[in-house]
Parts: structure tokens; C-alpha cells; sequence
């Protein structure tokens, strides 16, 4: 019998597939890079055909990393970046307009009117961008279909057979009916002259959601999961209590909180979301997202071209005791919560003659570690949070970068033994959905590597964040 858990991650800068087994060990995984386009100043654009067929890839890596076939998988969990859009033509089921990436900003106009007519709304969500994207189609609403990436992803799996999303991916859309709490918001719809008809079905998120089509993997499969990036994160840290939290250190960042069975709002830039509907539970979230995370490590090595990789910003930063007075602010594409200021970008401050690039990659990283401080500030507030932060995502493999973390935080902050923890919570989810796991399994499958304890006081770190927000503040 097929025992093996096989996760799909599709994030913005690129796609992984794991294959994992009932204990949680990871036996082969496979990443590729996803490109983005930039037709005008605020616009992020992806080809969601190009996307599939990446997906596709990986799948086919991952089970060869693990000398493995699709006839061990036993089930599927599918996760992927929250806010996209992508729509297809209902007839031929072909990408109809570009994919419009959940940092696109083009719906900024969009969603001011949304605000104003009474509508729960953001710049990065759907409701602002899918009639921008209907319109890039040039096809009547009522020819095509639509979803988040995830939808487009299921649809692509089943061989057009599954047009469905998830309460973690629908809640963002900005379409669900957040007063009634089931359905999509008839009002909105009729708002924007929108057919139901092009709306995915709501499914748990986890639980029989589709089957693959046997011409598309190889073999039938249960998709037993299907589940937003950041929430699948929360799953592989077995966070499912209220109060339990963890931060993503990716391409953006995001610090997420168990908020149990009532949604919570502490903050104007942190709204309630869902974390999982599923076996007739329903579990709720809090977040705070610093948008520029990885990617302002991938600009200094890439565009500015400070350090040759990651690894040498690290190297470097590591190689200094302090920034030298260097102030980095991260937002490059805006701050995100609790500051809600979409306009704002990078600043660097502090530079003098015997500024190095070294002081420049620490400050970096304390910018970012200072980030998360704004959040968990917030979150504390409103929560009781566990002593520890646990951590995970491509950027956690820094020490410096945890380390700066847990002094401004001045708690423990534990690295997950997996790295990529929204596929591997794709797969933990996949195995609830199957039967093969249930929550209490979690805390058994779930390890840790090393943790990161404060190694200054509390008044020296509140007064080296005191110092950030100062300079930050002064720029508007």
C-alpha cells in the first residue's frame, strides 16, 4: 500500500515539491526557480502555464531525489502564495491573461473604491486586481474561470476536473462573506458585475478534495490537502492551539498566531484570517508580514551586487560585532504591518567613512530582525504566546539573522529541522487529510535544530530598537 506524502509548493520566486514520509522524514525534494515580469512600476506578473509546468518538474524531482514513484504516494497536500490571480477560459481551461502575482499593486485604485463602498479590502488582494485581470483577458466574465494559484494548481492536477479552494486561500481573496461565514460575498459580486459561476467551490483544508487525473501524474491520487503557504507553515510547526505562533523567513516574511476558534484583529494592518476549516473545526489567525525579507538579500546580491551570495552576506555579517551605526530599513516593496505604509521604500542611513559592507549586511539583518519586532510586539499584546518563537524558511539558515532575532525579541528563537516549512506542513496537512496522521502526531514528527537564546540585556536590546525606529520613523 502507498504510504508516502508528497507536497506542492508554489511560492513567488519558485516551486518545490517533498516527498515525506508518515514519520515526517523527508526523503527527496526538488526546487526550481519561478520568474516574474515587471510590465510597469507596481505590476508582478507570472505565466501561470510556464508555473504548471515547473510544478510539474519538481513532482517528477522529487520522486526521483527519493528513487521513489507516484504509485507510493498515498496523498497530496498543495500550498502556494496566497493573493494571485490567475484565470483561465472555461471551455479550452488555458491561461486566458498573465498572473497577476499578490504583490502586484495595480488594484491600489481598486481597492480604495472597495474601501469606500464598505468592503473588507487590501491593495494585494484579488477583489482589487481580478477585474484588471478580466479585463487583460479580453474575454466576457461568464468564458472564464477563476482562483488563487492553488485553484489553478488543483485544476491543472485533476486534468480540469476540480475548480475548488480552500478557507486559508479564500479568506484572502477579499470575496468571502466574512458576515455570513460561509460562500462567497453575494454583495461584492453583484458589485463588480461578477458571475458566481466563475468562483472555485470552498473545500476544507484538508480532507477528499480532488483526484488527479491518471494522464497528468501517472496514477490516481488523492488531494488530500489544500491549504495557504503561510497557514501550511503553522501546520508543519504543529501550531494548531490557540497562542502557538512561528515566523517564515522567505522571499517576504510573516509572523502568524493561533488565534483558536474566533478571529481576532489586534491591529488595523492585521486582520483575522483562517488558518484551517477542517473535520468541522474551525481555526483562525493573526499575521503580521514584513514584505521585504529574502528578497532584500537577493537585491544586494543581485541587483547591487554587494556579496556574491547569500552565503557571503552572511559570512560577512557575521564578521562584525555590531553595524557600525548602519540602519537598514527593510521595504524595498512598502512596509507591511503595524505599519500599513505601501508607499515606503528601502532606506539606508548611518553611512560613514569607515562604513564597510560587512556593517551593511548586519544592518540588514537587524533591520529585518527589528521588523519582526513591530509584530510580535502586537502580537504579544493580544495573545498569550509560547516563551519560544519557532522559526523556519530559506532565510532561517542564518545564525546571525536568529541570533540578532531572539536579542530584540529577547526570547528563544528554534530553527525547524526543515527549512522549507510551507511544504512540509503541505505534506503534514496532506497526511491529516489522509488519515495517515492526526494532530496529536504532529508533536511526534515535528523536530528542531539549533536554538538561539538572547545574549544581550533587555535594556540594551530596547535601546538598539529605540534607535532603529528613530531613523526609520524620520524618513516619511
Amino acid at each position: 500500500m502507498p504510504e508516502l506524502l508528497l507536497a506542492l509548493d508554489a511560492g513567488t520566486t519558485g516551486a518545490r515539491a517533498m516527498l515525506v514520509d508518515p514519520a515526517g522524514v523527508v526523503l527527496g525534494i526538488d526546487k526550481r526557480p519561478i520568474a516574474s515580469t515587471y510590465p510597469a512600476p507596481g505590476f508582478v506578473e507570472q505565466d501561470a502555464a510556464g508555473v504548471w509546468n515547473i510544478c510539474r518538474a519538481v513532482i517528477a524531482g522529487a520522486l526521483a531525489a527519493a528513487d521513489r514513484t507516484i504509485a507510493d504516494v498515498a496523498a497530496i497536500g498543495v500550498t502556494s502564495q496566497r493573493a494571485s490571480v490567475v484565470v483561465w477560459d472555461r471551455h479550452t481551461g488555458q491561461p486566458a491573461a498573465p498572473m497577476l502575482v499578490w504583490s502586484d499593486l495595480r488594484g491600489m485604485n481598486a481597492y480604495r473604491d472597495l474601501r469606500a463602498a464598505g468592503f473588507t479590502a487590501w491593495p494585494q488582494v484579488p477583489s482589487a486586481k481580478l477585474p484588471a485581470a478580466i479585463a487583460l483577458s479580453g474575454k466576457p466574465a461568464a468564458d472564464l474561470q477563476w482562483g488563487t494559484l492553488d485553484s489553478w494548481l488543483v485544476y491543472c492536477l485533476s486534468g480540469g476536473a476540480a475548480h475548488v479552494t480552500d478557507i486559508s486561500c479564500g479568506w484572502m481573496t477579499g470575496y468571502f462573506d466574512y458576515a455570513g461565514g460561509v460562500g462567497w460575498n453575494p454583495a461584492l459580486l453583484e458589485h463588480q458585475r461578477l458571475p458566481e459561476s466563475m468562483f472555485p467551490a470552498l473545500a476544507e483544508s484538508w480532507g477528499p478534495i480532488a483526484w488527479t487525473a491518471p494522464a497528468v501524474l501517472g496514477a490516481v491520487v488523492p488531494i488530500t490537502a489544500l491549504i495557504a503557504d503561510q497557514q501550511a507553515g503553522m501546520v508543519a510547526h504543529g501550531a494548531l492551539e490557540r497562542g502557538a505562533w512561528k515566523v517564515t523567513y522567505g522571499t517576504s516574511g510573516v509572523l502568524m498566531a493561533n488565534t483558536g476558534a474566533a478571529p481576532i484583529a489586534p491591529h488595523f494592518s492585521m486582520p483575522a484570517e483562517a488558518l484551517a476549516f477542517a473535520g468541522g473545526e474551525r481555526m483562525f489567525c493573526i499575521e503580521g508580514m514584513v514584505i521585504t525579507t529574502g528578497s532584500l538579500v537577493e537585491w544586494m546580491c543581485g541587483a547591487m551586487g554587494l556579496f556574491a551570495s547569500p552565503s557571503a552576506l552572511e559570512a560577512a555579517a557575521a564578521s562584525v560585532a555590531d553595524s557600525g551605526g548602519v540602519i537598514v530599513r527593510p521595504s524595498l516593496a512598502g512596509m507591511g504591518a503595524p505599519h500599513g505604509r505601501f508607499d515606503a521604500r528601502g532606506m539606508i542611513a548611518g553611512l560613514h567613512p569607515g562604513s564597510g559592507p560587512a556593517h551593511l549586511a548586519r544592518a540588514a539583518l537587524q533591520g529585518i530582525a527589528h521588523r519582526f519586532r513591530d509584530i510580535a510586539d502586537v502580537i504579544d499584546k493580544a495573545l498569550p504566546v509560547p516563551e519560544a518563537l519557532p522559526a523556519d524558511g530559506g532565510l532561517s539558515a542564518s545564525d546571525t539573522l536568529l541570533q540578532l532575532q531572539a536579542d530584540t525579541l529577547q526570547r528563544p528563537v528554534r530553527r525547524h529541522a526543515v527549512p522549507e516549512g510551507t511544504a512540509y506542513g503541505a505534506a503534514l496537512a496532506a497526511g491529516l487529510g489522509a488519515g495517515l496522521l492526526d494532530a496529536a502526531d504532529l508533536s511526534a514528527v515535528v523536530r528542531y535544530g539549533r536554538e538561539f537564546h538572547p545574549k544581550i540585556t533587555r535594556d540594551e536590546a530596547d535601546a538598539a530598537y529605540a534607535a532603529w525606529r528613530a531613523a526609520v520613523d524620520a524618513d516619511v
